[in-house]
């Protein structure tokens, strides 16, 4: 039987489908990059504004924070300044950017309403806890989450999830 390489063989319906002993060939490519220079300075200086803790569940590993732009670093009000930023563990980031998980102009998060309904084991629920519950946000008045931000992020946010 011919397989092509990576193709997965087996019944569709078995649980563990058995993979193709075809090995693996190791290849690389060299891209060119767009980096944001500034995310450094961003990061350091949207972290310490949280006294280095996640804003949704307090997770104070610091390796393991990063800055969330609320709007976008793409677009035109996307500055980097504290008030255009979210300390969030790296999971939280990537349910933010996604859409998964929202914070409203009030400082409350949302979980989209797919992952509520979602049974995927521990850390999901433990996700699900935190779902109209305030964020953490700092004490200064001038790095506390910009609300105009904030809605327009989340408007985006209700749209794509229906709410």
């Amino acid at each position: 039987m011919l397989v092509a390489s990576g193709t997965m063989i087996g019944s569709v319906d078995e649980p563990e489908p058995v993979l193709s002993d075809d090995p693996i060939e190791r290849r690389c490519a060299v891209r060119e990059t767009r980096i944001r220079i500034h995310q450094a300075r961003f990061r350091g200086r949207v972290v310490p504004a949280y006294p280095e803790q996640c804003a949704i569940w307090r997770l104070k590993e610091v390796r393991l924070l990063e800055a969330a732009h609320i709007v976008g670093d793409i677009e035109e009000a996307g500055e980097p300044i504290v008030s255009n930023g979210l300390a969030l563990c790296s999971i939280h980031h990537r349910a933010y950017d996604q859409d998964l998980v929202g914070v409203s102009p009030d400082y409350d998060v949302c979980v989209s309403p797919r992952l509520l309904e979602d049974e995927d084991g521990p850390m999901l629920d433990l996700l699900k806890t935190f779902d109209r519950q305030p964020i953490y946000v700092p004490r200064r008045a001038e790095w506390k989450p910009d609300r105009e931000r904030l809605a327009s992020r989340f408007d985006r946010f209700l749209t794509r999830n229906a709410v």
